[in-house]
This record gives structure tokens, sequence and C-alpha cells, in this order.
């Protein structure tokens, strides 16, 4: 992902310039969604670099080691933030160190003095010319401290070792000052600072220990710090690269930046609701601060959708259609910006959050990875079977950077030319499909196949009555795990929802090819989707299933006879939901000796009484199904025979609305449909 991709113009957008004197504005947690693979970590790397030291960033990674409380990232981003930056002061988190060494302090709580002037002793000894070893002896002993109550996870008591010496070193020229000064400290609620830290080492220790008010005090210790750092660092920043819009001449100064990856693993979205409710309170208990907002902008990323984000946003498998007027879709990367989220219009819901989709890697730079033109087939393949998902056109790039990719080939990508495994089964388990769901296996997923890639199956208010194990929970994780978006319906009975098709296309290949007695078939459980009654009482959806176990002439039947009895918009649609429907058909053969068969099968159960309509139909359902298999190599040969039914069909038709034909015919030539 390069300097200038979508992420990072999307960063520069969100990172507020502003002119001197201009209070600070609220600041979202924007979070980068999407499914594994679609290159969150990468963008977000990207997005530092451009960064570089001209904008005061640090960055935490969930996905790496094992729980973090909101104290352990709350260390490391202080850590990482007070560092030396170029051209400026160094920041000093006073308040937040002070409240480190005030929870760790080992006080005995039985005599409210002594425990004041133990407490003034501990926090005045760091305050010296020289650093000596009674200090780090000292710091060891708060280090242990922090281990046994708890205040750090085990599994990052090594690095809080590691940070906590550094933040207490950083703040010791001005600790003398701040003591006398500090009388601002967040939650003193009126006391001064030495009683306010007394009280949270109480709540840390004993029998009123109040883990969560802890983490209150601390981040509202750290949020102060980073109000107080920020202006005092601003003026300095004239001198640093700068991509703004602003002239150079006009004095400005950026926000900072925290960047946390995999926000969906342990701690992360408990983080981001710690650091939200500090902001709230704080602006509650400052309506009239012009500076109520602190200067961080949150950049995450997700692979996951979680319920706090769905009270101000439409989840993406979720249509729009039908949606409340109080709630927004989920921007596009490219579309988003802080305008768009700060005035969502009269009316809809306000949030902290900002969702935002990744993009799909588009065909261009599918083309770079590969080493080929645009124009190619193998470029055409990968980008139609992966969706543009970064990690599976890297996987596939050594396989078809070297393959002789034709027109018409249908086996290039389930076959392994090394053997062993069904590359299918091995791309499905590398995705994690089954890392949060117990007793479900990637069989399961493999034997669920035709109800997750069934459109009408995927929204969470479908109803199915199939007595078919795991398929609900599948569903659900399919969604959650932002495999699933929503595509708004044209003329079809039902909002529809899409599978990524590099899930769907694998998982139906997979059961195509499961082995005699290795589970439920490809025919079997196409045949329990078909036989559902939801299925058998809608024509589209008993269309799909029929199409998908190859009775291609109940399909042309169905569509001959709707042809002039709806709106062509209505019936293009119709069909397109029904040419997605997947095959069984040997990989091996090629696109038109599976394409004559099929219109001549239907010819076989049809000789007689043929119209022109029925022909051209045959001739459509035949290569738009061969079309739409993501695992086929589609050419020009085949998007003309597409668009040569359709012209055929519209003079042909005895309705007005035959724009709807022509526009179809203009789709196909261009490879747009199915």
């Amino acid at each position: 992902m390069g300097r200038h991709s979508p992420a990072v113009q999307l960063a520069r957008r969100m990172l507020i310039n502003r002119e001197t004197g201009d209070p600070s504005r609220p600041q979202p947690v924007t979070v980068l969604l999407g499914p594994v693979g679609s290159g969150k970590t990468t963008a977000l790397e990207a997005i530092r670099r451009d960064l570089g030291w001209g904008v005061v960033h640090a960055g935490f990674d969930f996905g790496h080691g094992g729980r973090a409380s909101t104290i352990d990232v709350l260390t490391k981003l202080a850590y990482s933030l007070s560092n030396k930056w170029r051209n400026r002061p160094k920041p000093q988190f006073v308040r937040f160190t002070i409240a480190l060494i005030a929870v760790q302090a080992e006080l005995s709580g039985r005599n409210r003095d002594e425990d004041l002037s133990q407490l003034k002793v501990l926090i005045n000894s760091f305050h010296g010319i020289r650093w000596t070893p009674s200090m780090d002896a000292v710091l060891d002993t708060l280090t242990e401290t922090a281990k046994a109550t708890g205040l750090v996870e085990p599994s990052y008591a090594a690095v809080f070792r590691q940070t906590f010496p550094h933040l207490v070193r950083n703040i010791r020229p001005r600790l003398g000052k701040a003591l006398r000064s500090l009388a601002d400290f967040p939650n003193a609620e009126g006391r001064t600072p030495f009683d306010a830290l007394l009280e949270l080492n109480r709540l840390a220790h004993g029998s009123a220990r109040d883990a969560k008010a802890v983490t209150e005090w601390l981040m509202a210790a750290f949020l102060g710090d980073v109000r107080e750092n920020h202006p005092r660092m601003a003026k300095p920043e004239e001198k640093s690269p700068c991509a703004c819009d602003i002239s150079p001449r006009r004095r400005h100064w950026h926000n900072w930046v925290i960047a946390l990856d995999d926000v969906d693993h342990a701690g992360g979205t408990e983080f981001l609701a710690d650091l939200i409710t500090a902001r709230e309170r704080f602006a509650v208990q400052h309506p009239n601060d012009r500076e109520a907002h602190d200067a961080l902008l949150v950049i995450a990323t997700s692979g996951r959708w979680h319920d706090d984000w769905g009270i101000a946003w439409l989840a993406p498998w979720k249509p729009v259609s039908g949606a409340p007027p109080t709630v927004r879709p989920v921007a596009d990367c490219e579309e988003a910006s802080y305008d768009a989220w700060a005035n969502p219009g009269p009316g809809v819901l306000e949030s902290p959050y900002y969702p935002v989709r990744l993009a799909a890697q588009p065909i261009g730079l599918i083309a770079r990875v590969l080493d080929s033109g645009a124009g190619t087939p193998k470029v055409g393949l990968a980008h139609r079977a992966t969706g543009g998902l970064p990690s599976a056109v890297e996987q596939l790039a050594g396989q078809l950077r070297t393959s002789d990719v034709r027109e018409g080939d249908r086996g290039v990508l389930t076959t392994d030319p090394r053997g062993g495994q069904d590359p299918c089964y091995r791309r499905l388990t590398e995705l994690k499909l089954t890392e949060h769901l117990d007793d479900v296996h990637i069989d399961d997923f493999v034997t669920a196949a035709p109800f997750a890639t069934a459109p009408w199956l995927i929204p969470d208010a479908a109803q199915s009555r199939i007595a078919q194990p795991h398929v609900g929970r599948i569903l659900t994780e399919l969604r959650t795990a932002l495999w699933v978006t929503a595509k708004n319906s044209a003329g079809t009975t039902d909002d529809q929802a899409a599978l990524h098709p590099w899930i769907a296309a694998n998982l139906v290949s997979a059961l195509a090819r499961r082995g005699d007695g290795d589970g439920p078939t490809y025919t079997g459980q196409f045949k329990a989707l078909r036989d559902d009654p939801d299925t058998a009482q809608d024509p589209v959806r008993l269309a799909y299933c029929n199409l998908a176990l190859g009775d291609i002439s109940e399909v042309v039947t169905f569509f001959e006879h709707e042809f002039n009895r709806i709106p062509h918009a209505e019936w293009v649609a119709k069909l397109e939901l029904v040419l997605n429907a997947p095959d069984d058909l040997p990989p091996e053969r090629y696109h038109a000796e599976l394409y004559d068969e099929l219109v001549n099968v239907d010819a076989e159960l049809h000789p007689t009484g043929r119209s022109e309509i029925r022909n051209n139909v045959a001739r459509l359902i035949a290569a738009g199904r061969l079309a739409a298999n993501p695992f086929a190599v589609r050419g020009q040969d085949q998007h003309q025979v597409i668009a040569n039914a359709f012209a055929a069909l519209a003079t042909t038709s005895h309705r007005p609305d035959v724009g709807a034909l022509v526009s179809a015919k203009d789709l196909a030539r261009r490879g747009e449909f199915p």
C-alpha cells in the first residue's frame, strides 16, 4: 500500500490543521474496517510512515501478546509520545506518571496521616539532581506491586518495567513544580493533589479496591497531560514536514495521532470505550472550556464489527432500505472525512466512533503485483476471484505469475501443482474462520456453503427452517467478521447481501469436490436449500437453486415465461441474482464445450415449439452461468455471447421498456454482467 493510499489520504483529511488560537474540536475514533487479509495493518503502517516526525504519534497492537488492559496501553502510549520529537520540546506525562506511582505505592491503610507522609516521601524521592541506584530499586518494587495487584496484565509486565522508568525520569525536571501547582489533577473533586492521590491508592488496594475507578483516574490523567503538552509543542511545528493544504506561511499545528491495530482483539474495544467515556465526562465537567476536547486523533483497525458501533452506524451487511433514519451507513475510505463525521445531518445520531470501510485493491495495483498488464486474463481472474483482497492477491501471485492463463480456463485456482491438500480448504483455514466459534470446524463451513452463499439467507433478519447444524452461527460469524456487504435490491423481492467472492468461491469449490464419505455433498446440500419452504414459495429463489443443481431447462422456462410479463429492469435484476448461483461443473473442462453442452441440454429437453425468446434466454443463461464463476477466466468471446443475447431479446420484446435490456447488453460487452 503506497504512501498516498486511500487510508493515508483519509488520515490527512482527519488530521485537522488548525490556525493558532482556534479551539480544539472533538476528535472521532476512526476505525478502519476490513476482514482478515484486507490490509488493515499495512494501511496503519502506511499512515505512520506518512506522519513521520512531522506529526507526534504513537501506536499499540492489540493483536500481539495476551490481553492488554487500558493501563497497559496508556503506559506504552505515554512512553512513545514522550520521546524527543525533532524541533519540539519533549512531552512530559506528569499527571499520569505521578498517578502510576501513587497507584503502586504500598501503604498500610491504617493511618491516613502516615500514609500521606509516606506517599509524599515516595514521590519526592524521584526529585533529585542525579539518578541513583536507590531509585531503580524503588521502581523495581513498584513494578512488582503493579504485577501483584493486577494493575498490569502479566503478559505486559516486561513492557511496563521498560516504559515506567522512562516516564519517571522524564518528569523529574518538573516534579517539584508539579507537586506544588497540580491543583487541576483529574478526579480530585476539590481535594489537594496529595489527598487525591491518596484516594487513588485506596481505590487500587485492599477491600475498597475498584479497578474501574482506577482506570478512569489514569485515563483522565493521561488526557489531561495531552491537553497540557499539545499547545506547548505547537509552535515549533512550523519547521516540520507537512502535507497540509494550508500555506506554509500560515501558523498552524497538527493534532496528535494514536494508531491502534486490531482493536477487535482482547482489550481493544474496552480501551476505546474507556477513552470515549473519559472524553465525555471531561466535556460535561467543563462545559465552558474552549479547549474541552483533547487533540488526540485515534485511528484504529478492526477485523470485526462491534455492537457499540451499531447504535449510530448501519452494520455493513444491513441494507440501507428500511434502516432507521437516525442511523448512518458506513462510509468507504475514499469518501470519509472529518466534516462528514462531524456533521451527520438533522435527526441523525452523533457518534464518537467513525467506522470506515477499507477499499479493495484496484485492478491496476493487482496488475503490478502480478507483473502483468491490467487487461490480461490472469489479472482479470485475480481481480474477480479475490475481490481485491490483498492477502489473497499475494497468495495467488506466485502461481499466476508463472501460469499460462487462457480465456475459458476454469481450473487454474482449484488445482494445486504441488499436490497435497485441496487449495480451497487450505485458503479457508488460513482465513481463521473458526477462530471465534467453539466446536465448529472448516468442514462445517464447507457444508454450510449453499446457505452462506444464498443472498436471501445472509441478512441477519432472514429466517430459514432448514435443520442444518451450525448454519445460524456460521452466518452470524461471517457477518461479524465483515465478510458480508449489503447490496441494493433492484427489482427483486428481497434486500440482498453478498458474501465476499474469495470466501464464497472457495467454500463452494471445496464442497463441489468433497469426496464420498467426507460429509454432505454439493448436490445434497443444494437440494436441502431448494426444498426449504422459504425457497419453494419464491420462484426466483427456486430458480437460483435449480441452476446451482444444473437444471438449466427449468430456469430457462421460468425466465422465458417472465420475459414479457414484468418490467425488463426487474427481469434483468432477477436474472442477475439467479446467474450468480454456483456450479459444480468439472473445473478441468473449458468454457466453450460446457457452453455448447448446456445449450444443447435445453434443446434436447424442449425440441419443439421453441421461440426466439427461449433460444436467446437459453444462450444467455448458459453463458452467464459459466461467466459468473469467480474462478473462471472470462474473455471477450463470452462477453459478446451475453451481449448478443440481450440485443436479440430487445428486438423480440413486446414491452416498451427495452432500455433495461440495452443497458444490460452494454454492461455485458464491458464484462460487467453478471
